[in-house]
């Protein structure tokens, strides 16, 4: 009778752990992104962009966000001499664990879309691709702020807010990189 318990409850155990609902999930992989948002590039190239503290203080201002990297990579796709469009994958903070976004760029500094590549939150709080394509074709111009002209996620404040100003960061280091010749 201990036998069949004991095994009734590792298994319940285990099953809990295999579909709980705070398991990460990795949804794809750089390159694997970086070919699906630019299908017709001959090349992306990585540029490497190291912030100044002013550029990084311009940054927050822009933003209304604060910015924690003096270094960003930014892969810009062309196909010839024509440049398709920039990506900025970006890693950062939730609750206490984190997601990665690629977030795709269009030439004129608007942004195309943003891809979540790696969720490590419980999944009832990841965003929802309709709610996350509220933000295509933004730019700085726009207001971007979760209650404002985007709005709340229910039971995933948190997630709203953060992926809002990674959005606005990002948007603003692009800006900042571009407007620097940077990009160049």
């Amino acid at each position: 009778m201990n036998k069949t318990i004991i095994a009734l409850l590792v298994i319940t155990i285990y099953s809990f752990i295999m579909v709980s609902p705070s398991e990460s999930k990795v949804f794809m992989k750089r390159d694997e992104a970086l070919n699906t948002a630019f299908p017709d590039a001959g090349e992306i190239e990585r540029k490497e962009i190291f912030l100044s503290s002013d550029q990084s203080q311009t940054i927050e201002s822009l933003a209304y966000s604060k910015n924690e990297s003096k270094l960003y990579i930014i892969y810009e796709a062309k196909n010839g001499e024509k440049t398709l469009g920039y990506a900025i994958i970006d890693t950062h903070s939730l609750r206490t664990k984190t997601e990665t976004v690629m977030f795709v760029i269009n030439p004129d500094g608007s942004l195309r879309q943003a891809e979540i590549l790696a969720f490590f939150e419980p999944q009832d709080y990841q965003a929802r691709e309709n709610w996350i394509e509220l933000f295509e074709g933004k730019t700085l111009d726009d207001t971007l702020r979760v209650g404002k002209d985007i709005p709340n996620i229910t039971g995933a404040t948190i997630t709203a807010n953060s992926l809002s100003q990674a959005i606005r960061r990002i948007l603003a280091v692009f800006k900042v990189a571009s407007d620097q010749g940077q990009l160049n």
